[in-house]
């Protein structure tokens, strides 16, 4: 059974992938995504970027937040706009009507963080605003802040825990977890045993998951380049070619 963790509407379009693919899944996100605390002022704070300033965004689900309650909001054209991975890029430059670049690589925080030193980006007295959920990293943040870029962080979305019975996961049953964020890993192995950690496969998107995943002792870890649905796809078809995965 193929378990897709991440939260809507991505994850009910990997499961219905694998499911068209006659491959069994279940959606089961751990948390739900909801407007964040400072999408209201979001609007504010991009009236006040500079020539040159930078906005940033890290997940679609900044995009599916103003695109819900914030779809009159007007972006400067003066600034320059990134994302940190190819489709919250494109996602983005629809809704900013900007070009929004992104690293080519790794799809990641430090990705993006190498795109810049590439281009010889200097931050220093720039204003930084980094469109992002109320969990997660600090890494753009603290090295950017380091650089001298004046960040400030701006909560689109905020996460809700969702709470599942201890044994939602049978322990005869081989399982298959997609996992995009170690908040989704964290979550997962509070219902895992050793038996299943050592036994059950897992797909994860970055290498800071999987080297996480391998301090908590889970043995099967598969690691794919970044959390794009179809690339997540083609592992879990590669994959449960071998029937125990299934």
């Amino acid at each position: 059974m193929i378990i897709v963790t991440r939260p809507s509407p991505y994850g009910e379009q990997l499961t219905q992938l694998c499911q068209q693919a006659n491959l069994p899944a279940r959606h089961l996100p751990f948390f739900n995504i909801l407007k964040g605390a400072d999408l209201n002022q979001l609007q504010h704070h991009l009236q006040r970027l500079n020539h040159g300033d930078v906005v940033i965004v890290v997940s679609p689900q900044v995009g599916l937040m103003i695109q819900s309650h914030a779809q009159q909001m007007i972006f400067p054209d003066n600034v320059d706009y990134f994302a940190v991975g190819q489709k919250t890029a494109q996602q983005f430059a629809q809704i900013c009507q900007q070009p929004v670049g992104y690293p080519p690589q790794s799809e990641n925080s430090e990705g993006l963080l190498e795109h810049f030193a590439h281009f010889n980006m200097q931050f220093a007295q720039r204003q930084v605003l980094i469109l992002c959920g109320d969990i997660g990293r600090t890494k753009l943040t603290d090295t950017l802040t380091a650089q001298g870029a004046l960040v400030k962080n701006i909560h689109c979305y905020q996460r809700q825990l969702i709470d599942y019975p201890v044994s939602v996961f049978e322990e005869h049953t081989h399982y298959l977890f997609v996992i995009t964020s170690v908040e989704h890993l964290l979550q997962l192995d509070k219902y895992c045993t050793d038996k299943q950690k050592r036994g059950c496969d897992m797909i994860v998107s970055s290498s800071r998951i999987y080297d996480q995943a391998k301090s908590l002792n889970w043995q099967r870890i598969h690691l794919v380049t970044n959390a794009n649905n179809q690339n997540l796809f083609k592992t879990i078809a590669t994959l449960c070619h071998n029937a125990t995965i299934i």
